[in-house]
């Protein structure tokens, strides 16, 4: 895991109830402003299923 960006996640709470466009939405900012973790397998599948790329974390190692 790398490091979480505390400030980002304290002002960007997952939305309550979220639809799976606004999950998707989320987790594409999360990775961009944080590298806490990799996005979920879930997400990845969907970004696949959309033909979006799916990004890597900031701090991964290539």
């Amino acid at each position: 895991m790398g490091r979480m960006n505390k400030a980002w996640h304290e002002a960007n709470p997952m939305p309550l109830k979220a639809t799976l466009d606004q999950r998707i939405a989320w987790h594409l900012a999360h990775i961009e402003h944080c590298g806490c973790r990799d996005l979920p397998d879930g997400i990845k599948a969907e970004l696949r299923r959309r033909g979006l790329p799916i990004p890597a974390r900031k701090d991964a190692v290539a």
